[in-house]
C-alpha cells in the first residue's frame, strides 16, 4: 500500500523543546498555588481565532492547597503529539495519560486561554488567574478547534483523539 506523502515531514520542520529544572521549597499554603507563564502573540496565518497577531497564550498549572496534595501524583501522557496533521486524512491519536496513584482521568478540550499582549508582551509577574479565553472565529471554538470532518473529538473515558482535518 503506497505510503501518504504528507504521512512523511519535511526536513525543515523545527520543534524546540526547553526544560527548566529547579527545586523549590514551598510553604503549605492554604488555597495552593499557581505558576503561570504567558507570552505575546501568535502569527497572523492563524485561522480559527480573531486578530490572531494580538491573542497571546497563557500556560498555567496549580498547585493544590497541602490537605488535596497528600499521597497524591500528576498523570503522565504515553505518547507526544504529533507536530502536524494531514489535511483530509483521518486522525487517530492516544492522548491517554498514566496516574501513578491510580485517580479517575477524564479527557475534554480545553479551553485555550488569553495571555499577554503586544504592549505587554512577556508580564513579568504574569497575570493572576481569572483568564479569558481566546477569541475563536466562529464556526471554531473550544470543542470545534479546526475545520474537519468528521469533527475533532476526545474520547471521555481513553483519550482516543479522532477526527479528519480539511
Amino acid at each position: 500500500q503506497p505510503i501518504n506523502p504528507c504521512l512523511t515531514p519535511p526536513n525543515n520542520i523545527c520543534v524546540e523543546q526547553a526544560i527548566y529544572d529547579t527545586v523549590v521549597s514551598l510553604p503549605p499554603l492554604t488555597g495552593g498555588y499557581d505558576i503561570t507563564y504567558q507570552r505575546c502573540c501568535r502569527n497572523n496565518t492563524i485561522m480559527n481565532l480573531v486578530n490572531p497577531q494580538d491573542v497571546g497564550a497563557t500556560y498555567t498549572c496549580r498547585i493544590p492547597d497541602p490537605s488535596l496534595a497528600v499521597n497524591n501524583s500528576s498523570p503522565r501522557f504515553n505518547n507526544y503529539p504529533p507536530i502536524f496533521l494531514c489535511a483530509n486524512s483521518p486522525f487517530n491519536f492516544d492522548h491517554s495519560a498514566y496516574d501513578p496513584d491510580g485517580d479517575l482521568l477524564v479527557y475534554e478540550f480545553a479551553n485555550p486561554w488569553d495571555g499577554a499582549t503586544s504592549l505587554y508582551p512577556m508580564p513579568q509577574p504574569p497575570a493572576a488567574p481569572g483568564y479569558t479565553p481566546v477569541p475563536f472565529m466562529p464556526p471554531y471554538n473550544t470543542n470545534y478547534p479546526m475545520s474537519s470532518a468528521p469533527a475533532m473529538a476526545v474520547n471521555a473515558n481513553t483519550g482516543l483523539m479522532t477526527g479528519t482535518p480539511n
